[in-house]
């Protein structure tokens, strides 16, 4: 079977959805399939909006055996009214022009001419599910949806983001199935009529091969100090709890708590002025920003943190809470998105609500001072990770149940 993965960023770029979709395109070969992703220029998401935004060469490469097809995000004129005109004329114009989704009219056009993909696993964002859908219906394949949907936590949920907006509910009826990141997604869908028995609990996992003898030593001359730190690992913005855990930090400062906050990984533009005005509050040298991190960097700067904190809402699964268990250290999340399903609270980590900055500044501080305890919260995180949360495991269940749904001829 010829398997066509959408996915709106890929490789050189590692993020979760990014992650995710990787891994299962290089796992097809295991099961007899050929992969191809297919995906934009973008570096980094802030492309989808400007112009500026940096660009991925080539256009089109193989990486162990997967085909990647990058096409080019383009930036019309007047094109917010552009957008708003498109929305009312074009079928799925809510799904393929509500802002952040990008414009790729190379991608629709390849797509209509393409034939030769049997299987369809469209992602992460709603252009990707429509053109997935499209192409699925017209070519007789079958599809997986992954909506990777980041709305919030369960009872505060993002309004203002248009996730389901459009025809994403009748795709994700009408998919061979639709996969969910968490329990949470789960009843999303079965509140948008999807049936149960379509219904792909998954989530990410990791390699454990990648943890397995960390550069500790490259990682401290990266940071540049010495001693404990708490480490924030993703793209940083207010929807991911960022400002909440810099005051969090701020207040154990002021009562004498020494450790450092590393806020690795980029910073979101719309970010910049708050976290500008934050670092002016705390003494220097506390917060250290990395930037973006290389794949080969990342095992070793999570090895030496003390604590791995990911107080986000904006997240749909947080692969790097996996990634700290595999290093034996403990970790704090979010009641949101797959963390409930993933942190037992108080035994191999914490979960604060979004926003709640004094209970996240009191566990970031039983953590720091109870090293038996961050010891103890971090081998349950591993035992569960090696146990249910290698990148073999998840993606041998996504490939059974493609097995499952093999379209008509094949």
């Amino acid at each position: 079977m010829n398997i066509l993965h959408l996915i709106h960023r890929s490789l050189p770029f590692h993020g979760g959805a990014e992650r995710y979709v990787l891994e299962h395109a290089l796992a097809a070969s295991r099961w007899g399939h050929t992969s191809t992703i297919a995906t934009t220029d973008a570096w980094d998401v802030s492309l989808f909006g400007d112009r500026h935004g940096a660009r991925v060469v080539p256009a089109e490469e193989t990486w162990r055996d997967v085909r990647i097809i990058r096409f080019r995000v383009t930036h019309p004129p007047l094109d917010s009214i552009r957008r708003a005109v498109l929305r009312r004329l074009f079928p799925g114009g809510p799904d393929r022009f509500f802002h952040p989704n990008p414009s790729i009219p190379g991608l629709g056009r390849w797509l209509s001419r393409e034939r030769g993909f049997s299987f369809v696993h469209a992602n992460a964002m709603p252009f990707l599910l429509y053109h997935g859908y499209r192409h699925a219906s017209s070519r007789a394949c079958g599809l997986a949806s992954v909506p990777h949907a980041n709305i919030g936590e369960r009872y505060r949920r993002l309004s203002d983001i248009r996730y389901f907006a459009g025809l994403q509910p009748r795709i994700l009826r009408e998919s061979s199935f639709a996969v969910a990141q968490s329990s949470f997604e789960a009843g999303l869908f079965l509140d948008m009529g999807v049936l149960p028995e379509r219904i792909h609990l998954s989530g990410s996992g990791i390699d454990p091969a990648e943890f397995a003898a960390p550069d500790r030593k490259a990682a401290r001359i990266r940071l540049g100090f010495d001693g404990p730190f708490v480490l924030s690992m993703t793209s940083h913005c207010a929807d991911r709890g960022s400002g909440h855990l810099i005051e969090a930090c701020r207040r154990l400062w002021a009562h004498g708590l020494d450790f450092r906050l590393v806020l690795a990984g980029p910073v979101a533009r719309g970010f910049g002025p708050e976290l500008e005005s934050r670092l002016r509050e705390v003494p220097p040298g506390r917060i250290v920003l990395t930037g973006y991190i290389e794949k080969g960097q990342r095992a070793g700067i999570i090895a030496e943190a003390a604590v791995t904190a990911l107080p986000s809402r904006l997240d749909c699964f947080g692969i790097i809470l996996l990634e700290a268990w595999a290093c034996g250290n403990p970790v704090i999340g979010a009641w949101s998105g797959a963390m409930p399903d993933l942190v037992d609270d108080g035994v191999n980590g914490y979960l604060v609500s979004f926003g709640d900055v004094e209970t996240l500044a009191d566990r970031i501080a039983r953590l720091l001072g109870d090293p038996s305890s961050r010891n103890a919260m971090g081998r349950a995180g591993r035992e569960m990770v090696l146990r249910e949360r290698t990148w073999e495991k998840v993606t041998d269940r996504f490939y059974r149940r493609v097995a499952e749904c093999r379209p008509a001829g094949e």
